[in-house]
């Protein structure tokens, strides 16, 4: 059986009809390892069907990603490399022609003269509204389908004045719950981990935290002021070397299992990463400092075994799939609900023999404390969540 000949879910189905219902255009709002990309695909075969000349662009946020897409592309319609476009700065967009890009490459390619109307699918479409990567839907439109665990924009309306204007409403939302009960991903549970600020951070936090209440109270939450300030915090709870030492005792009661860590800061995957180098557990690192050959030659050990352990600063947050992994470790984050979404699904894709799968959380801070307090109120019912001090 080909890729195209595979029978699409429930939730697909509903969907392609509300999009075909809503003049192919909408947004599906689907947890990371749903199947947007499969959806994407058949509204893309509908498309090419139905419409003479069928011109369509795919923006995706990433190389990586744009890679995958290809080779679903490839897979799904049974074609040769030559018939999909990868779009440059220099390139324009043609009549009959399947295009796909890097959103700030189409952001530049769609302002040119004399593009034809599209079948426009953007993939993590909620990168989309920044007002650097809007450009990208002054392309002459003829469907749209937009693609995201979390469309919705955390910090601005752009969601409803750029999203909703541009691709069409959520057509459909498939969540945790129903992700679950379809075994679409594995069951899971959550290990919040809490320690302590030494008494130097501690007292670094309670300053930072009293200057972000004065910069709020006298500017505004969204000033700069205090954007800057809890920034700051940010960063200074993130390198909390604590986060290390609980990540590499993790990864020492689950050796010899498929593991990925999470951190922000790039010097603090290197200790992680020459701490269990030092320890004899075969592992990599793959951060934006390094060569893309590097992180290419990372990626593929990591996914042929050669490695059990892999070490990342956020460039993995988009656009990575390896099912077999089957511990998370998030030794520091952001505050941001998007990321955690994106994280969870890195690990939750099933693979053969995989039953389950665990995420570690690491945290100290007040505020990120609260978030995973919410997150597991909103999710009790469906997943275990335990919580342990050290």
């Amino acid at each position: 059986m080909t890729a195209s000949e595979m029978p699409l879910r429930d939730w697909q189905e509903k969907a392609l009809a509300k999009w075909k219902e809503n003049g192919r255009h909408g947004i599906a709002a689907v947890v990371t390892g749903g199947g947007k990309t499969f959806f994407a695909l058949h509204c893309l075969r509908d498309f090419n069907r139905s419409v003479p000349a069928a011109t369509s662009v795919i923006v995706v946020p990433t190389d990586a990603l744009l890679d995958q897409w290809v080779e679903e592309i490839v897979s799904f319609f049974q074609i040769s490399l030559r018939r999909v476009s990868v779009l440059t700065s220099r390139s324009r967009i043609n009549l009959s022609r399947l295009h796909i890009g890097v959103i700030n490459t189409v952001a530049q390619v769609a302002t040119k003269a004399g593009c034809p109307p599209v079948f426009l699918i953007v993939d993590e479409c909620h990168k989309a509204a920044s007002p650097v990567f809007k450009q990208v839907f002054q392309i002459p439109i003829e469907a749209t389908l937009g693609l995201s665990a979390t469309p919705e924009r955390q910090y601005d309306s752009g969601f409803e004045d750029v999203l909703i204007p541009a691709l069409g409403p959520v057509i459909c939302r498939y969540t945790y719950r129903e992700a679950l009960r379809d075994k679409v991903i594995v069951p899971f549970s959550l290990h919040n981990v809490v320690f302590e600020f030494d008494a130097e951070e501690q007292k670094q936090y309670d300053r930072l935290t009293k200057s972000i209440h004065g910069a709020v109270a006298k500017c505004g939450i969204e000033s700069p002021e205090a954007v800057a300030l809890l920034l700051k915090r940010a960063r200074m709870s993130n390198a909390s070397p604590s986060r290390v030492a609980i990540a590499l005792r993790i990864v020492a009661k689950h050796r010899g299992q498929k593991i990925l860590i999470f951190h922000e800061d790039i010097a603090a995957c290197e200790t992680i990463h020459k701490a269990l180098s030092h320890f004899s557990v075969s592992s990599g690192i793959y951060h934006s400092g390094m060569s893309l050959t590097k992180r290419v030659e990372t990626l593929l050990a990591y996914r042929k075994g050669e490695i059990h352990v892999l070490v990342s600063c956020r460039a993995l947050d988009e656009g990575f799939n390896v099912p077999e992994t089957q511990i998370g470790i998030i030794a520091a984050s952001t505050a941001t609900h998007r990321q955690r979404v994106q994280r969870l699904g890195r690990v939750l894709r099933p693979a053969k023999g995989k039953e389950h799968a665990t995420i570690y959380s690491i945290v100290a801070a007040p505020t990120e404390i609260r978030r995973l307090a919410q997150e597991a109120e909103n999710l009790e019912d469906i997943v275990e969540v335990i919580w342990s001090k050290v």
